[in-house]
């Protein structure tokens, strides 16, 4: 019995182990690039965040100090 048990552990961490390693390589790096059709200059963030995802197709955007819009995509 008390191997089933320390075969059963060991299983288990195993399992653990490589579920983390899955986790950490499946995140991806990212990357800014100024927004191609954004107009006027960038007040408020949601609206650039808005813009970047329905008009451009990437995973969200910013306003940053410069009044411009920058979209974030997976690099």
């Amino acid at each position: 019995m008390e191997k089933k048990s320390v075969a059963g552990l060991c299983f288990l961490f195993l399992v653990l182990f490589v579920a983390q390693e899955v986790v950490v390589q499946t995140e991806a790096r990212t990357c800014e690039n100024l927004a191609n059709t954004y107009k006027g200059p960038c007040i408020t963030t949601g609206s650039c965040d808005d813009h970047c995802k329905n008009k451009e197709h990437l995973n969200s955007g910013r306003c940053r100090d410069d009044f411009r819009c920058w979209c974030t995509k997976n690099c």
